[in-house]
C-alpha cells in the first residue's frame, strides 16, 4: 500500500516538474518600466474586453496617461499574444510603432489605427493560474505555453 502510494506520488511529481520546465524557458522578455527610455515611438496598450477597438491606449513615449485620456486604438501588423483570464485583462505591452497610419470607422465611431512594427510584454506579465499557484509561473518573459491556444494554466 505504501509502495503504491509512493509509486503514485513520484508519478504526479515526475507530471508537473514535466509541465512546468517549458513554462520556465523565455520566448520572449518582459521590460519593466524604468527601461522604457530605450524604445522610440511607442504606445502602451491592454486589451480591451468591451465593446469597440480591440485595444485602450494606455499612453506612449511621453509615459502612461491619466484614466481620462485612455482611449480605444486599432493595432495593425505584429499579432501579440493576450494572456488574459476570461474577466479581466491587465497585461500591459509596449508597441513600436510608425506614426498614426489612419483610422478605422465601425458603427460611425472612429479608432485611431497604429502600425506595430515590434511588441514588448510589459513586466509583471499576469497570468490567470487554475492548476497551480501563480507564484510557480515566470512574470519576467513569455514562454511556448502563452503562444499556444488554450493556454494550460
Amino acid at each position: 500500500m505504501l509502495k503504491g502510494f509512493i509509486i503514485l506520488l513520484l508519478i504526479v511529481v515526475l507530471i508537473i516538474i514535466i509541465y512546468l520546465i517549458p513554462a520556465w524557458i523565455p520566448v520572449k522578455y518582459a521590460i519593466k518600466e524604468y527601461n522604457f527610455n530605450e524604445y522610440k515611438n511607442y504606445i502602451l496598450v491592454k486589451e480591451n474586453i468591451y465593446t469597440g477597438a480591440p485595444w485602450l491606449k494606455l499612453g506612449d513615449d511621453k509615459g502612461f496617461y491619466n484614466k481620462n485620456n485612455i482611449y480605444e486604438v486599432w493595432l495593425e501588423g505584429e499579432k501579440i499574444p493576450i494572456i488574459t483570464s476570461p474577466t479581466e485583462s491587465d497585461n500591459i505591452y509596449l508597441c513600436e510603432v510608425d506614426e498614426k497610419v489612419g483610422e478605422v470607422i465601425i458603427y460611425n465611431m472612429s479608432y485611431e489605427k497604429f502600425k506595430v512594427i515590434n511588441w514588448y510584454p510589459v513586466y509583471p506579465i499576469k497570468r490567470e493560474t487554475v492548476i497551480l499557484p501563480g507564484w510557480l509561473y515566470p512574470a519576467g518573459f513569455l514562454n511556448k505555453y502563452d503562444f499556444e491556444a488554450g493556454i494550460p494554466w
